[in-house]
């Protein structure tokens, strides 16, 4: 007989423990075909591995998901939303598993940074940022159109890849664990609240019903905050920051008079706090890439990548602020929107 290696398994690594306790992840552990490699991030209602597709010979991101709460309730509605989308702003979701008792997601693996970090860090030029948006427009726009509704457009959600790792696309939408899925009943009832209360339209932080409109409200803000440098809604407190919401916010030409008017008022018309005046998402996008050619840039263009509305790539010079490790990239996991350790 030949001794063959056997592959950690969630019920081999959690004996021992008492029942209702979270087993021992961690790196070599197998969930299904998948092996766990190194913890890099964990949220509200998961923690996320990069991991190995041992069949397929592949990396990918495994969110392993809390056993309680509302949790496995929402990887279920981030699984069936994702399983939806075919987009390459859109984060892909590989398989969806159970094992042990405990649920899984899996899904591509992203190497980058937020758009949160890099507006923390100063490295993105308006036309990166105005790219950035046109991939997330378009993203948005193929979500709604499958019946879609993000609900929690941030960013954090947002994963600007290494281009020099990323098979296309200048962003990523990650975190589709509120969303609403037209012909499935919802996750919160009326009068409930989800999402992030910075990036709420005064719909859906009154807790009313929502259509597209929240989600282009909320891209409003998110462009919005990486074109002025600071989010006009946020304020020192959660209730002061709730309280601005559904007032009359600054126009952005305030805080930035170089900026193309006419992109300016695209921006400031999708946060207006009446829903039936924030106009369309293609409305925004042509603002978008009319002004594209005229907001400043460091570098030269490299080839766009094929999206579905031709959005122009990211220069080399965003590819090199997100570089691999050596530059202090992270890596950040399909999916998961969570907070890296």
């Amino acid at each position: 007989m030949h001794a063959t290696e056997e592959l950690p398994t969630m019920k081999s690594a959690s004996r021992g423990s008492s029942p209702g306790a979270s087993p021992s992840l961690g790196p070599g552990l197998a969930m299904g075909r998948y092996r766990l490699g190194a913890r890099i991030g964990a949220g509200g209602f998961g923690t996320v591995y990069a991991g190995r597709d041992e069949r397929l010979g592949r990396p990918v991101a495994v969110k392993v998901i809390h056993g309680d709460g509302p949790a496995p309730e929402r990887a279920q509605r981030e699984a069936r939303a994702v399983a939806r989308l075919d987009h390459d702003a859109i984060v892909a979701l590989f398989d969806a598993g159970e094992q042990d008792g405990c649920r899984y997601l899996v899904s591509e693996l992203v190497e980058g940074r937020t758009l949160a970090q890099l507006e923390a860090a100063g490295e993105l030029s308006d036309r990166d940022v105005l790219r950035i948006g046109l991939a997330l427009a378009d993203a948005l726009a193929h979500a709604h159109e499958r019946g879609v509704i993000h609900r929690d457009v941030k960013p954090q959600n947002v994963i600007v890849p290494d281009t020099a790792s990323s098979r296309r696309g200048a962003a990523k939408l990650t975190d589709f664990g509120v969303a609403h899925l037209a012909g499935e009943e919802a996750l919160t009832a009326t009068g409930d609240v989800v999402g992030t209360l910075a990036y709420m339209a005064p719909e859906q932080a009154a807790g009313r019903a929502v259509d597209e409109r929240a989600d282009l409200y909320a891209l409003g803000l998110v462009l919005y905050e990486a074109l002025a440098g600071a989010n006009p809604v946020r304020a020192g407190s959660p209730s002061a920051t709730a309280r601005r919401i559904g007032t009359t916010l600054p126009p952005l030409a305030r805080a930035r008079g170089d900026l193309p008017a006419e992109l300016c008022a695209a921006i400031d018309r999708t946060v207006l706090a009446d829903p039936e005046r924030r106009g369309e998402l293609d409305d925004l996008f042509d603002a978008l890439a009319d002004a594209l050619p005229d907001v400043a840039d460091e570098g030269g263009q490299i080839a766009p990548h094929p999206l579905e509305r031709r959005i122009p790539a990211l220069p080399p010079a965003v590819g090199r602020l997100v570089a691999p490790a050596a530059a202090g990239a992270l890596v950040w996991a399909a999916l998961a929107g969570l907070t890296p350790e």
